[in-house]
């Protein structure tokens, strides 16, 4: 048993002179938010939390390549989407006026302007699209010059901007939220204003009208709201 068995004779292995190991110096703040915003995202709880002191050098470090990076031009966007919302208080002996028409009504809007809560999200929505303020910033209520202005002026304003900017309606969704009156009679007229006003043909400008049930201030006949989205088209 054992003749049959070899012997393996191990040589002596030299071992390897050590080395002292280099001396690490610590990344800057730039070089750990670089290599952060290469790394994929992992959940929150999975990252060690930055210290104060390293996180104000990260965010001092990127005010600095902020300013550093020369400004670059917008991009050219085929399409735009903007998003328009109104609300105005109804009370008695007031004008009521939606989208250019008079409404016989009890009450109307109570605003700076004629208070038209459809034509004021319609701007609103194409400023949102654009990119610019909201319509009580350009025509603010503190200016004069808008106190019982047609909202009509503020809809040529915004079409004007629009068509500066290189675009065109491509189409416009818009809702009118009010319990009374029922605008069902007016509506095709209020519809064919708004095209007017926007240059649109009737296809690509939808209007619809809702109660709403009753509930807050919109059901009991104390507001109106309205809602618009607007879709911008590079021409």
């Amino acid at each position: 048993m054992a003749s049959s068995m070899s012997i393996l004779w191990a040589s002596p292995v030299t071992p390897k002179p050590t080395r002292s190991p280099p001396r690490l110096s610590l990344p800057s703040a730039h070089a750990v938010h670089s290599f952060l915003r290469m790394q994929p995202r992992r959940p929150p709880s999975s990252l060690r939390p930055l210290t104060a002191a390293a996180a104000l050098q990260v965010e001092q470090q990127n005010a600095v390549e902020a300013e550093s990076e020369p400004s670059r031009p917008p991009p050219s966007l085929p399409f735009r989407v903007g998003h328009g919302f109104d609300l105005h208080r109804l009370e008695p002996g007031l004008p009521l006026i939606i989208g250019g028409i008079d409404i016989p009504h009890d009450r109307g809007c109570e605003a700076h302007s004629d208070g038209d809560v459809l034509l004021h999200c319609v701007v609103d929505a194409i400023f949102g699209a654009l990119g610019l303020p909201d319509i009580g910033q350009i025509f603010p209520d503190s200016d004069p010059k808008w106190k019982g202005a047609a909202s009509s002026v503020f809809v040529r304003e915004a079409v004007r901007l629009m068509h500066e900017a290189g675009y065109e309606l491509g189409n416009l969704d818009a809702t009118l939220i009010l319990q009374r009156p029922k605008l069902s009679p007016r509506k095709e007229a209020i519809r064919s204003n708004l095209c007017d006003l926007l240059g649109a043909h009737p296809s690509v400008v939808n209007l619809k009208a809702k109660t709403h049930e009753k509930v807050d201030s919109l059901g009991e006949n104390r507001s109106v709201a309205a809602h618009t989205v607007v879709l911008l088209i590079r021409k």
